[in-house]
């Protein structure tokens, strides 16, 4: 929310602002040349700390108030205009008067408002910088002012706009973003011009952009007066300003669960610590976030430290870290000294094992332990009475040095993980919720429905696509800007291109390959749909009965007879997350690397649940153990640790393929791993000629093939020769005449003398004695 002014506002009018603001300069100047020695006694201050205004202080609605050292020492006198930004690389501000504040009052203490603090998006405990502004605002000749619909055509309206009027007057300084409440209603600046330049007699339509570029403002400045200014109403609500975005917990979503702990283990503590004293307990002072990148950890610890109103010190990671000795130890001491100073505080410490890594690691050195010591000193010595709260955010919580990790020091630890649906669901609303788009509800549901894996941050990125896809579109049909929207075709081209961030370095783009690709296997087709469609399309049947889904399935069979091919449309049609496991990418010369590979892709299947692992040729990993290396015995036990060890595989399925199964370890088929083994079998008559049919639709064929014909002479030929036969009978056409409009029966015939069969008697017989053994 914008700042609000009351009716009764003590800001400085327009007249008395300029004129205050030349005598201001005046003042300084003088000041500046007959007291040079005073001046260098009091160095100006690099930057200042935002605090709160004093309650007293709370109808100057445009003012901030600085010690008068720092007055002085800025060149800066009281009722003139500053400009003021936050410390960084965006010095872009907004413009307000300085005002002298308490006497104990430091030099590098900065009292702010709520309503500037609001507008301008700064917590407490942030830095910023306090220039002079020589130049003079220009009068507005015109103020939109945001107001509900029904206001806006009410009969109230010519009232409450001479009201509003009169409010802005009294404040003097107006700009967009500004909100103050008249009445019971809650009006918001949303646009302001200023009057025609004498010399160009008209403004230009960027002359608005370019005084905000020259100036250098998150928001253009204008005064008011009620003889020269017009307010208008109305309903829109966009303002025209580059105003940050307001952090708090209304604008995250999915996070609700960790919101409200977090509410209750922070605020209590920070605001109410006598509750704790009185039981004689001490609360929790430290909290660690930890979860993959882009699930919002550092947006809940801004809206934390937003709606708690408390200190925020925020140290990333390495920021603090410095070459000499003692240094980064003492900045810690610093901070947590200025935490103290100025309580309840948050000390926020992001990206936590950059900083304190384990002492035992190889990324560890004297330094690092040296930090390590100091902070476990610093948190064990806050004192149960205090008001001050540590919190970290990592996503690597095994990286940290234990120490730090138990009751007393970070001793509740918060897990942020990826949304699942409903929180999907969540945040595509809010992101959409102020954006012009002609997706219904039905279409964000599926939406939020297929996106498994993604996170907070690749759902902005994938909005961030669509709207550029609109965006093009509509640029290419000449669609007017105020009628460009997001369609879902634009959101179709944007999945294409976002993927889950989780996924991204073990992310194969497959062929889309659909069950109608594949000719026959109808009862392969309905097993696969049994294990992987059913639980997550009827979950409740599931919980009902009792019934726990299928963990596993290997698909094994003689060579070509669709295997893979299976597992490629499996990927599509379910449209889950899908890692490709080839075997001997997992092993490593070094001991210990090929274990940490294997854990390392349940884990990302883990966190990208509901996924596929897809093992091809599983039978290279998996030989009975013993009769193998020990490096594969290593691996395939890590294998089935992972399956079903004592960490449970929630949301993950293991499909594998292999034409071996007698090899494989009889531990990696029992119940609980690979569930169900089915059986890909040679495609009989009717499946070949399937087969040969989604290959015709593909080629052009002449009127003399006969594909009954051609399903019947291709008997015991697997799916893939049945496939390679058509692609040689089109080389046969095409060495005929490269002109030749259609392949040919003859082709066909041609191609069928030198076909070889791979398959044989033995081998099938081989298979069905398997299944038979089996569990099927």
């Amino acid at each position: 929310m914008p700042p609000k002014a009351k009716a009764n506002l003590n800001s400085p009018t327009p007249k008395k602002a300029a004129g205050s603001g030349a005598s201001g300069t005046g003042a300084s100047t003088s000041n500046n040349n007959n007291s040079s020695s005073s001046a260098k006694a009091t160095p100006a201050p690099k930057s200042l700390i935002v605090r709160p205004a004093p309650p007293q202080a709370a109808k100057s609605a445009m003012k901030i108030f600085l010690a008068a050292d720092a007055l002085k020492a800025l060149g800066v006198a009281s009722g003139d205009l500053v400009h003021l930004a936050k410390a960084g690389a965006d010095r872009r501000g907004i413009i307000v008067a300085a005002a002298s504040g308490t006497a104990d009052q430091a030099a590098d203490i900065v009292l702010i408002t709520d309503r500037l603090r609001r507008v301008m998006g700064l917590l407490l405990g942030d830095r910023v910088d306090v220039t002079l502004h020589a130049k003079h605002p220009e009068y507005a000749a015109k103020v939109v002012v945001s107001a509900p619909v029904e206001v806006c055509e009410g009969e109230g309206a010519a009232a409450l706009k001479e009201a509003a009027a009169k409010t802005l007057h009294d404040v003097g300084i107006v700009m967009p973003g500004f909100s103050f409440a008249e009445g019971e209603q809650e009006l918001t600046i949303v646009d302001a011009a200023g009057l025609p330049d004498l010399k160009q007699l008209s403004l230009s339509d960027n002359a608005l952009d370019a005084y905000r570029e020259r100036s250098n403002l998150l928001t253009p400045i204008f005064f008011f007066d009620k003889k020269k200014t017009t307010v208008e109403l109305t309903s829109r609500t966009r303002i025209n300003a580059d105003l940050p975005p307001q952090v708090s917990y209304s604008g995250i979503g999915g996070l609700a669960k960790q919101i409200a702990l977090l509410k209750s283990k922070i605020e209590l503590p920070l605001h109410r610590p006598s509750l704790f004293q009185r039981f004689g307990m001490a609360p929790d002072r430290g909290f660690l976030l930890h979860g993959p990148p882009g699930t919002g950890k550092t947006m809940l610890l801004r809206a934390v430290a937003a709606e708690t109103n408390a200190h925020v010190l925020t140290i990333n990671g390495p920021s603090i870290v410095s070459k000499y000795l003692g240094e980064t130890e003492s900045a810690l001491r610093g901070i947590f000294a200025e935490a103290v100073q100025y309580q309840p505080a948050i000390i926020f410490v992001d990206e936590i094992d950059a900083l304190v890594p384990k002492r035992d690691s190889d990324e560890s050195g004297e330094a690092e332990s040296r930090v390590v010591s100091t902070l476990l000193t610093l948190m064990d010595g806050m004192g149960a009475g205090g008001q001050v709260v540590v919190v970290g955010a990592t996503n690597r919580p095994n990286a940290i040095d234990p120490a730090l990790r138990r009751p007393g020091r970070f001793g509740q630890e918060l897990e942020i993980g990826i949304p699942d649906a409903e929180g999907r669901l969540d945040i595509l609303r809010l992101m959409l919720r102020d954006m012009p788009h002609e997706l219904t509800e039905e279409n964000i549901v599926e939406l939020a429905g297929k996106t498994h894996g993604y996170v907070g941050a690749d759902l902005a990125a994938l909005c961030r696509d669509a709207v550029m896809a609109a965006i093009q579109r509509g640029l290419a049909a000449g669609t007017p800007e105020d009628e460009l929207a997001v369609a879902t075709s634009d959101v179709d081209r944007a999945l294409v291109d976002i993927r889950p961030s989780a996924m991204r370095e073990i992310f194969l783009e497959t062929p889309k390959v659909y069950w109608t690709d594949i000719g026959g296997q109808d009862d392969v087709k309905q097993k696969l749909r049994e294990t992987i469609e059913w639980p997550l399309s009827h979950p409740d049947t599931f919980k009902r009965l009792g019934v726990h889904p299928p963990k596993g399935i290997l698909l094994y069979g003689p060579p070509g007879c669709s295997k893979t091919l299976t597992a490629k449309a499996l990927a599509t049609e379910a449209g889950l997350n899908f890692l490709a496991v080839k075997g001997p990418e997992l092993f490593n010369k070094f001991v210990g690397e090929s274990e940490r590979a294997v854990r390392e892709i349940f884990r990302k299947a883990r966190a990208a649940s509901p996924s596929i692992i897809f093992f091809d040729e599983i039978d290279a990993l998996s030989s009975t153990r013993g009769e193998g290396e020990a490096g594969g015995d290593r691996v395939l036990t890590s294998l089935l640790n992972e399956m079903d060890g004592i960490e449970a595989l929630v949301g993950v399925t293991i499909l594998a393929a292999t034409n071996r199964p007698e090899v494989i370890d009889p531990a990696l088929m029992r119940p609980g791993r690979l569930d169900r083994l089915v059986y890909v079998a040679p495609p009989n008559v009717s499946a070949r000629l399937k087969i040969l049919e989604i290959q015709a639709r593909k080629m052009s064929l002449a009127d003399d093939v006969d594909l009954t014909q051609l399903a019947a002479r291709t008997d015991g030929c697997s799916g893939a020769e049945v496939v390679a036969l058509c692609q040689e009978a089109g080389l046969k056409a095409m060495n005929e005449d490269l002109e030749i409009t259609g392949v040919a029966s003859r082709h066909f015939e041609a191609a069928l003398t030198g076909l070889k069969r791979g398959i044989t008697r033995e081998m099938v017989e081989h298979y069905e004695s398997f299944s038979k053994e089996g569990i099927e």
